[in-house]
Formats: C-alpha cells, structure tokens, sequence
C-alpha cells in the first residue's frame, strides 16, 4: 500500500484558500465544501494531524500551555479564534493502520502535536468556569483520553468538513465549548472547553487545516 501526505490550508469554514499537494482543489466562495476536496482526501485518516475547529463559534481546539489553578491542575483546553497557532494541531491516534479512514464509533486519542499531551477528562474535577466536566492536556496515557467519533449524518467514516461528536469512552459525556465561557488573564479571550452530558451544538467540531495521510489504492478509492 502506497500512502500519499499532503497538507491542507482552508482559510475559514466556508471555503478553500489554498493548498499543497493535491489534497484540494480551487474553489469559489459559493461552492459546496464537499465540490473542494479531491477524491481519496475525503475522510479523516488515522496518523494525520488536524486542526478541529468548533463549529458554533468558528474557534480551534488548542492547549495553550497553560495549567489550571484548580481541579486536576493539568494543562488547560481552550478553543480560541488564532488559527494559524501551532498548539492547535492533533494527532489523530488510533488503532487502525497509517492512512486508514476513521470509522464512525471508532476510539481515537486526539495528541498535540506541539506538546504531545492527549485530549483528556476525568469526572471527579470540575471546569473552573462552566463547573462541567473538566477536559485537560494529559502528559500520560491511559483510558482517559479515549474518545469515541460519533458522526452525526448516516456516514460510515469521519468525513472532513462535516461536523462530529467525540464522546468521552470513560464517561460517556461530550467535548464541547461555550462560547459566553472565556477566560481572563493570561489567556484573554480563549473560550473554555469542557464535557457536557449532552451532544448538542456546543458539541459539534469539525476536521479543517491538516496534515492529511491517504491510502491511495483502488480499493480506498472504492470505499
């Protein structure tokens, strides 16, 4: 199996800016998402590396270095509207081979990339501003940072550009952000992200700028 890697700018959510390598296409404002992206980079593949953006307030998810005061005093999520940051790139960690389409239903860890700590929550602390579930950075690795995709269409894979849930596997509650919930000094303006029992809007993320892997074989092509 040959993989193909590209990497993929999109400007906002609405439309393409630019890109490298094939993994989309030129685009017009007015053009549907899906028309951009050219056949066999359709889907979030195991082994990429991703910015999610949350879909309600047009932030990304991002550790940005920085512990809480309170709770588990591990390092802090936010969502936040600076997306050319290198803290919101994720690594898309599963259990499926390099280039592999993740399953809707399937486990993933979700890693930063520029801290390698994995997207994590626990349901014995509190978020400091909400008062949900506290999401964190974990600097280790255990059942706590899995994460279950959860499409919201009857699609059998993650597709890029279509809104998701990530369904906490230890606790049953959802990543989400709240965009009244931002945060004072030192991180001015970062919204806080927590886990909610409930998958509504404030839960919906979606796959946009990466570095995306592709199998690019007849069969991938097929599926």
């Amino acid at each position: 199996m040959r993989f193909v890697f590209a990497f993929v700018l999109l400007a906002t959510v609405h439309y393409t800016q630019a890109s490298l390598f094939g993994g989309t296409k030129p685009a017009t404002k007015d053009q549907p998402l899906d028309d951009v992206i050219e056949e066999g980079w359709e889907y979030v593949t195991s082994g990429s590396t991703i910015k999610l953006a949350h879909v309600k307030s047009d932030t990304r998810l991002v550790l940005p270095q920085v512990s809480y005061g309170t709770g588990s005093q591990q390092q802090a999520v936010t969502a936040h509207t600076d997306a050319s940051s290198t803290k919101n790139f994720w690594l898309v960690d599963s259990d499926s081979p390099r280039g592999t389409a993740i399953a809707c239903g399937e486990q993933v860890r979700l890693v930063n990339s520029d801290s390698s700590h994995n997207l994590h929550s626990h349901s014995n602390h509190k978020s400091p501003i909400s008062g949900a579930q506290e999401v964190s950075g974990f600097d280790g690795r255990d059942s706590g940072d899995l994460w279950t995709v959860e499409c919201l269409k009857d699609k059998k894979a993650w597709k890029r550009l279509e809104p998701v849930y990530f369904k906490h596997v230890e606790t049953g509650w959802y990543l989400q952000s709240l965009p009244s919930k931002k945060y004072r000094q030192p991180i001015v303006g970062h919204q806080e992200v927590s886990a909610a029992k409930k998958a509504d809007s404030n839960a919906q993320w979606m796959a946009l700028e990466g570095y995306y892997f592709s199998a690019r074989t007849s069969q991938a092509k097929k599926d």
